[in-house]
C-alpha cells in the first residue's frame, strides 16, 4: 500500500509557511503501514489541482490533499476536486447548520461567504471537523481512498486522528506499520560513518537513512520487522559506540536532563556568543527546573567581571574568547547558583570580529562536572546562526559524553 500527498497553498510555495502537514502525514501513514511514496506542492489553482489528481489517483491506494477548503476566494480546491471526479456540488444543510453553530458559540454572526463550506461533491462523505468550520471530505472508489483536508495543521491532524485512521484500518486489514529507530552520533562525519557501517551489514528487510544534522549525523533504521531493526541497531552500536550519544529521537537537552534527573544533579549556564541559546534548549524541555537552576548571558567583559567574577587580568592577557576566560565563567556561574554542574561558552559567531589567530567560528567552552574542570576550543563553520547552534549543542553533547563515561 502506497500513499500520495498533495499540498495546496501559494503560501507554502512562497516560503512563508512551513509544510508541517506533510511531515505529520508522512510519519503517521508510515506507522499505519501506508507510506507516502509521492508528494507534491502546488498553488491554489484549479488546473494545478486537477493535474495533481491525474498524476496520483490511479497510481496510489490513498491520496490526501491539504489546503484550499476555506471560505475565501483563493480557496479553490473543492470545485476542482468535484470536476476531476465528475461530481456535482450540492448544498449540505447539516454542514451549514454546523458552521452556523460554530460561529454562534463564539457569539459571532455567520458570514454569508461561509456558505461555500457547506457545498459537498456528490458521493463524498463529510468528515466532521470539531476544530473549525470546514469539514474534511472522503471519496472511495474500487477500494482507493481520496481525502481532502484542511490546510490548518490543528484541524488537519484532528480529522486524520478521528476519522482517517479508522477508515484506512477498516479498509486494509493486513497493514504492517513501519517501525523507525534512530542512532545519533557526534564527532564523526557522514562519510566516515558509512565506512564503518555499510549497507551490506544491514539485516534483511531493514533500510537505513543517513540524516546529517547541524554538526552531527543521525542514522535512521526502518522497516516492518522491529526485531530486525533492533538487530541492526545492536550491530551498528558495537562499531560506532565511541560516537553515539543517543539511541532514540531525543534532543541533546533531553538526553542531558535525563542523566541529571537520574543522578540528582543540577546545572547552570554562562553564555556569551550564544546569547542564551543553551538555556533555551534546556528550558524547552518540560521539567527542566528539576535540574536547571539558572544562567547568565554575560555578553560584555564588564558583565563577565562584575557578575561572574572573571579576573580582569585574564581578559587582558588571554582575551574574552579563551579557554582561561571560559573556565572562570563556569566557576563563576557555579558559585553564583550553587549548582553541581556548570558550563560556559564564549566565542566569535561572526560575521565580523575574527582575527588570524581567532577566526570567526572560534568558540571556547568551560565545563565543571563532579568536581572536574576542563575546557575546549572548537572552530565551527557556517553563518552566525549555524555557529551559535553548533556551539550550543556541542556544549550539551560534551556533558552527555561525560555522563556516559566517554569524556576526553
Amino acid at each position: 500500500m502506497k500513499a500520495a500527498v498533495i499540498s495546496i497553498g501559494n503560501e507554502i510555495l512562497l516560503g512563508k509557511t512551513l509544510n508541517t502537514n506533510m511531515a505529520f502525514l508522512g510519519s503517521e501513514l508510515a506507522k499505519i503501514g501506508i507510506p507516502v511514496e509521492y508528494a507534491l506542492t502546488i498553488k491554489d489553482d484549479p488546473e494545478a489541482i486537477i493535474k495533481a489528481l491525474s498524476e496520483t489517483w490511479n497510481k496510489y491506494e490513498v491520496v490526501i490533499s491539504t489546503g484550499g477548503l476555506g471560505p475565501t476566494e483563493d480557496d479553490l480546491s473543492k470545485s476542482a476536486i468535484a470536476r476531476f471526479f465528475g461530481k456535482e456540488l450540492h448544498f449540505d444543510d447539516e454542514v451549514w447548520a454546523y458552521v452556523q453553530n460554530m460561529f454562534s458559540r463564539r457569539k459571532m454572526h455567520t458570514p454569508e461567504i461561509n456558505r461555500c463550506q457547506a457545498m459537498v461533491p456528490n458521493d463524498f462523505e463529510v468528515l466532521k471537523n470539531e476544530r473549525g468550520t470546514a469539514p474534511g471530505l472522503h471519496y472511495c472508489q474500487d477500494n482507493r481512498h481520496f481525502f481532502a483536508l484542511q490546510g490548518v495543521p490543528l484541524e488537519m491532524r484532528h480529522i486524520f486522528e478521528n476519522h482517517i485512521k479508522a477508515i484506512l484500518r477498516s479498509s486494509y486489514h493486513d497493514l504492517k506499520g513501519i517501525h523507525q529507530r534512530t542512532l545519533r552520533t557526534h564527532g564523526i562525519s557522514e562519510s566516515r560513518l558509512a565506512e564503518l557501517f555499510k549497507l551490506a551489514d544491514l539485516p534483511e528487510d531493514v533500510s537505513l537513512a543517513w540524516l546529517p544534522q547541524t554538526g552531527r549525523v543521525d542514522m535512521r533504521f526502518y522497516g516492518t520487522n522491529l526485531d530486525q531493526i533492533n538487530l541492526a541497531m545492536d550491530k551498528a552500536s558495537e562499531v560506532l559506540n565511541d560516537y553515539l550519544w543517543s539511541w532514540n529521537d531525543q534532543s541533546p537537552a533531553e538526553v542531558l536532563l535525563g542523566y541529571l534527573w537520574k543522578n540528582g544533579n543540577t546545572i547552570s549556564v554562562a553564555e556569551s556568543c550564544t546569547g542564551g541559546l543553551v538555556q533555551k534548549l534546556i528550558t524547552d524541555i518540560a521539567g527542566a527546573s528539576k535540574a536547571f537552576l539558572g544562567g547568565i548571558i554575560a555578553y560584555t567583559n564588564e558583565i563577565k567581571e562584575s557578575v561572574l567574577k572573571v579576573d580582569s587580568q585574564t581578559l587582558s592577557r588571554y582575551g574574552a574568547v579563551s579557554e582561561q576566560c571560559a573556565a572562570e565563567m563556569a566557576i563563576g556561574i557555579k558559585a553564583l547558583t550553587k549548582s553541581g554542574y556548570a558550563l560556559s561558552l564564549t566565542g566569535i559567531a561572526g560575521p565580523d570580529g575574527g582575527t588570524a589567530e581567532k577566526p570567526v567560528g572560534t568558540v571556547c567552552f568551560g565545563f565543571i562536572a563532579a568536581e572536574k574542570i576542563w575546557t575546549k576550543t572548537q572552530i565551527f563553520t557556517g553563518d552566525r546562526d549555524s555557529i551559535r547552534y553548533k556551539s550550543a549543542e556541542f556544549a550539551l553533547l560534551e556533558l552527555i559524553k561525560f555522563e556516559q563515561g566517554r569524556n576526553s
